[in-house]
């Protein structure tokens, strides 16, 4: 069976790595993804997926004031291809048109939120009108945490029984370490003997990289040998890497770009910062867990993340301050210790990416079929 995937742009944002992390852990033989796109350019996962059998579809960018072509092309597109029965949504403006057309040729229709929307002004007025529709349209509503279903859905749908939270879960063997491995990562990466803060994100304003060079600046006086690696890109690269030359940390801030092997990264690293506003999830933080890495996140970042006794939540209200000595302490105690991967807490609180595609392998055939499907 073929299920159609609708993603935004496919690169390292929160949806796209979820869909790609449920992708290679599937059952291909049971389950095949599809993937309509809205973007022309080559995405960053296009060679992979088309080397494990998806296939992609293209369509122009929705603006809102292409409703109307937008909807022919998406109209035209679902009576070519009947064999999608589930239609799985993962970019929210145009959710009501593209899902509203999948059932007319039948299809089960999920809505996927991956974020908490707080924009503000115009745009985020218009993102809200245009989306708020697909409430009256899914068969089915998904979430990556209960505050992202909140804010994409309303209350009545999260407490009601056509709403699931799905953890965007992770491959466990990819995250083991222990200090071997984490000596190895290190030396490799030229790093040895010296201590490493690690974040990865898309660079974006609601990531808060202003507010980690600052940490960071902090840390470096006290620690002259520290480095910090950040892996992701976006529209304010350009600006980061100024801020940094700024700050006098060039040199000692790497801007990585898209890795692909995020595990090594994070083997490499002694404590992972995370300091974003808000966050839907934060799956970056799940990872940094995983394996291993005393982790300092935002508040804005859901309790749901915080998966391991190595991970805490503060507020950005106590100041970049507050979080250099919270990130000078946790590198002292890295230093006196082992490294061991917390593999096994991460599992235990639903973030294996095995069970997750599983399960919702299972729900994609109820759905097709006509059954009830259970989350």
């Amino acid at each position: 069976m073929r299920v159609l995937q609708v993603i935004g742009v496919m690169d390292r944002g929160g949806a796209e790595t979820m869909v790609m992390n449920l992708y290679r852990a599937m059952d291909r033989e049971r389950i095949q993804f599809d993937f309509l796109v809205h973007e022309q350019r080559e995405g960053d996962y296009d060679a992979e997926i088309e080397r494990l059998g998806g296939r992609f579809f293209r369509v122009p960018r929705f603006t809102g004031l292409n409703g109307a072509a937008y909807r022919r092309c998406v109209r035209a597109l679902f009576s070519e291809h009947p064999e999608w029965r589930v239609v799985h949504g993962h970019i929210g403006s145009c959710a009501p048109v593209y899902l509203s057309e999948a059932k007319r040729t039948g299809a089960f229709a999920i809505a996927h939120s991956h974020a908490q929307n707080y924009q503000k002004g115009l745009a985020g007025l218009a993102f809200n009108v245009a989306a708020h529709p697909v409430r009256r349209v899914a068969d089915y509503f998904m979430a990556c945490s209960r505050e992202a279903g909140l804010d994409r859905f309303g209350g009545a749908i999260v407490e009601g029984e056509h709403f699931a939270i799905v953890p965007n879960g992770i491959d466990m063997a990819r995250y083991a370490c222990d200090e071997v491995s984490h000596e190895q990562a290190k030396a490799e990466m030229g790093l040895s003997g010296r201590p490493v803060v690690c974040h990865t994100g898309r660079l974006i304003p609601v990531k808060n990289h202003e507010f980690l060079l600052q940490v960071f600046a902090q840390v470096k006086y006290e620690l002259p040998d520290a480095v910090l690696l950040c892996a992701g890109r976006g529209e304010l690269e350009g600006a980061l890497k100024e801020r940094a030359r700024e700050l006098g940390l060039e040199g000692a801030v790497r801007f990585l770009g898209v890795i692909d092997d995020v595990p090594h990264l994070l083997r490499a690293a002694d404590v992972f910062v995370f300091p974003s506003v808000n966050e839907g999830l934060a799956l970056s933080v799940v990872e940094a867990q995983a394996s291993g890495l005393p982790t300092i996140a935002s508040t804005g970042v859901p309790e749901l993340a915080v998966v391991s006794d190595r991970a805490r939540r503060m507020p950005l209200s106590a100041g970049t301050d507050a979080w250099a000595g919270e990130c000078v302490r946790m590198l002292a105690e890295a230093a006196e210790s082992d490294r061991s991967d917390a593999c096994d807490q991460v599992r235990a609180h639903g973030f294996d990416i095995a069970d997750t595609s599983a399960r919702l392998a299972a729900f994609y055939e109820a759905a097709a079929a006509g059954s009830r499907p259970q989350w």
